[in-house]
């Protein structure tokens, strides 16, 4: 437990406070603002799943007669990145998608550095970080990471970073134009961040992790991704907290 996390439980103790989840007191096994039954309770993806995205699926819907069993996206999208992973399910009104956004919207480091823990200690179950020469975390515009004053997937990125001895590239890829908030299909997403992207750090050669919170439909991944084989990069995977369904 980390001293901020100390601190946090001695000031229960005198104000008492509830689970920003569940609005339940907080228990002895709480997790930052969460209680041990709501941390318990996060949606953790399988592992098995589609070949490239990881998304969950009967065998036999995914297979199709292939050897490579691929989803229904996978099979009609052309994406950049050879393989993406997450370790949790992002649903409506789910555990992960309330945690995640606490984090974005309420400014919640504790409970970020909390996910960034479980995000590194679940990777090896996705990926083999073996496979990676070094992590890229998926850059914010100027302005948008100056008014949360903080890059959510840069501190996911270190945290696996520093379990599994890969460097970190804050730098490598730069945000260039503000984007608006995604939203609509992949294909509404996928020209909402096009020319979004520079890389500007030697990747040349390089295997990169990119990293972020949530793949939605995988468009603000595969624009990353494009950018960096785009400077040379030999290989491109994806690593994120969660997955929306």
């Amino acid at each position: 437990m980390s001293p901020r996390d100390v601190l946090a439980a001695c000031l229960h103790l005198l104000f008492p406070t509830p689970c920003d989840i569940c609005r339940r007191p907080l228990d002895s096994q709480r997790v930052s603002a969460l209680c041990g039954r709501c941390w318990d309770r996060l949606e953790r993806m399988p592992a098995e799943g589609c070949a490239r995205c990881g998304w969950p699926f009967p065998a036999a819907g995914g297979t199709l007669g292939t050897e490579v069993p691929l989803c229904q996206r996978c099979r009609e999208t052309r994406d950049h990145f050879r393989i993406a992973r997450a370790a949790l399910r992002y649903r409506e009104d789910g555990i992960a998608r309330a945690a995640i956004l606490l984090v974005k919207h309420g400014r919640r480091l504790s409970l970020l550095h909390h996910l960034a823990q479980l995000l590194a200690e679940a990777a090896p179950q996705y990926l083999s970080p073996g496979e990676w020469d070094a992590l890229v975390p998926v850059p914010l515009y100027w302005m948008r990471r100056w008014r949360r004053g903080f890059n959510q997937a840069e501190v996911l990125a270190r945290a696996v970073g520093r379990r599994h001895g890969l460097p970190v590239l804050p730098r490598a890829l730069r945000r260039v134009r503000a984007t608006p908030l995604q939203h609509g299909d992949f294909a509404a997403r996928r020209r909402n961040v096009r020319d979004a992207f520079a890389a500007r750090q030697e990747v040349a050669g390089r295997r990169l992790l990119l990293v972020d919170d949530v793949f939605t439909t995988g468009a603000t991944a595969d624009a990353c991704a494009a950018t960096l084989l785009r400077a040379g990069a030999a290989d491109v995977g994806v690593l994120t907290l969660a997955r929306v369904e």
